[in-house]
């Protein structure tokens, strides 16, 4: 190869490597926490919720895939579900996918909404209910910088009054009828 060509490869390297920011991840340590529920906070000062509405143990994060069966890469635990932020005061909500591991002995949260616009916002478990990292944005109308959520308290069952005439005290109806079945 000549010379010119070998400065062309490395240049055309060097560009592709800084555009990536992939963060590597390990399988968690430990049992990976349950993330389903709601949390929200703030992502560069807007208002931010994540609804993280489902949570697996593994997914393929990388390697080889032969139609559904993954052949060879890793496997991470991974969650789905949506967030919500604000573009120009409108609340816009899209599809998340997020992949779960260790990143320097600390249990990281990387999540990339399902848009051709793309961006990354990577959150780092400080507690059980608090999670803080960065988001990237490719549309610079959309939020940047730093990432703070809090989950919030389930709602549990709710309790009404008895009806005229019946036994004195509350009727507990859980919220979600289904969710017992």
């Amino acid at each position: 190869m000549k010379p010119r060509r070998n400065g062309l490869v490395v240049a055309l390297t060097a560009l592709l490597g800084a555009c990536s920011t992939v963060i590597p991840l390990t399988m968690p340590a430990g049992p990976a926490p349950d993330l389903r529920g709601t949390w929200t906070g703030t992502w560069g000062g807007a208002p931010l919720t994540l609804l993280v509405l489902e949570q697996h143990e593994a997914s393929p994060v990388d390697g080889v895939s032969l139609g559904s069966w993954h052949v060879l890469g890793r496997e991470l635990p991974g969650v789905s579900g949506v967030l919500t932020f604000t573009v120009r005061g409108e609340a816009i909500s899209v599809n998340v996918q997020g992949r779960l591991g260790d990143s320097n002995r600390r249990l990281t949260l990387i999540l990339e909404p399902v848009t051709v616009n793309g961006g990354q916002i990577t959150l780092t478990r400080l507690g059980e209910h608090r999670l803080a990292g960065v988001g990237t944005s490719q549309m610079s109308w959309e939020p940047q910088g730093p990432v703070e959520l809090v989950r919030q308290a389930p709602q549990g069952p709710r309790c009404v009054p008895p009806l005229t005439g019946s036994v004195p005290g509350h009727q507990c109806l859980s919220p979600t009828p289904w969710a017992q079945v």
